[in-house]
């Protein structure tokens, strides 16, 4: 691929997937019937479940982190902190479960319900154009899967606009600095979109020019800390004149 110049996150900045991702989390934890279809299940889960998925899609990073949504006490969260130490009582093999089975929920909608599936992503006005200004050096970042992020992307006619689709990831720094000295460019070069605050202090570390995305996921405790932390926010009306 060419060097990218656009590095961006996918959900929360380029497309607002958020009943997806509440569905797949319901079934991260109740499997569904191998003769049901998957999508009869989102009519079937709890509105307190939906509300309480909504309220932690806030201060999640990674699919890992949405089984917290399971816990009646993410009710009460108001911090990171209580976020953080909610999910970290959590035992491993428990996340490692429910992330597989919640991936293999996600991957049977995709397949056997394409067309339902693709509707769950909606893209955030602008983005489009955004990707078509930079097409052939956009790179993406996430913690989606990359299978699920090129076939959004083919049904939009957007996959010809990325050179790379990094999947399930985690640690956002890390990945920014590798993919940089792979394709012979520097983190200086690049700019860096996400939602979530985390990602962008860290990327930030790297050299990387970074946008807090604020039409994303976020909480009232981000708000005030991007704004001691002068973080470089970005509006969808800004889109059309970020330069990159």
């Amino acid at each position: 691929m060419s060097p990218p110049r656009l590095i961006v996150d996918f959900d929360g900045v380029v497309c607002d997937a958020l009943v997806e991702c509440a569905l797949v989390t319901w079934l991260g934890a109740h499997p569904p019937a191998p003769d049901v279809p998957v999508s009869s299940y989102a009519i079937a889960m709890p509105d307190g479940f939906v509300r309480r998925f909504a309220k932690v899609r806030d201060y999640a990073r990674t699919l890992h982190h949405f089984l917290v949504a399971h816990r009646a006490a993410a009710d009460r969260l108001t911090t990171q902190a209580q976020f953080d130490a909610l999910y970290g009582v959590i035992p491993a093999a428990t996340v490692r479960s429910f992330v597989a089975a919640a991936t293999a929920a996600r991957q049977r909608c995709r397949v056997e319900e394409t067309a339902y599936w693709l509707d769950l992503h909606a893209l955030y006005p602008g983005v489009e154009d955004l990707l078509l200004r930079h097409a052939g050096a956009v790179a993406v970042i996430t913690a989606k899967d990359a299978d699920s992020v090129w076939t959004i992307l083919r049904r939009r006619g957007l996959d010809h606009t990325v050179g790379e689709v990094i999947g399930e990831c985690s640690r956002k720094d890390e990945a920014v600095a590798e993919l940089c000295a792979r394709t012979g460019t520097t983190p200086q070069q690049t700019v860096f979109i996400d939602d979530n605050l985390t990602n962008v202090r860290r990327v930030a570390r790297t050299g990387a020019r970074t946008y807090w995305a604020t039409w994303g996921y976020h909480t009232p405790e981000d708000v005030a800390a991007a704004a001691g932390a002068r973080v470089r926010p970005l509006t969808l009306a800004g889109l059309p004149t970020l330069n990159v």
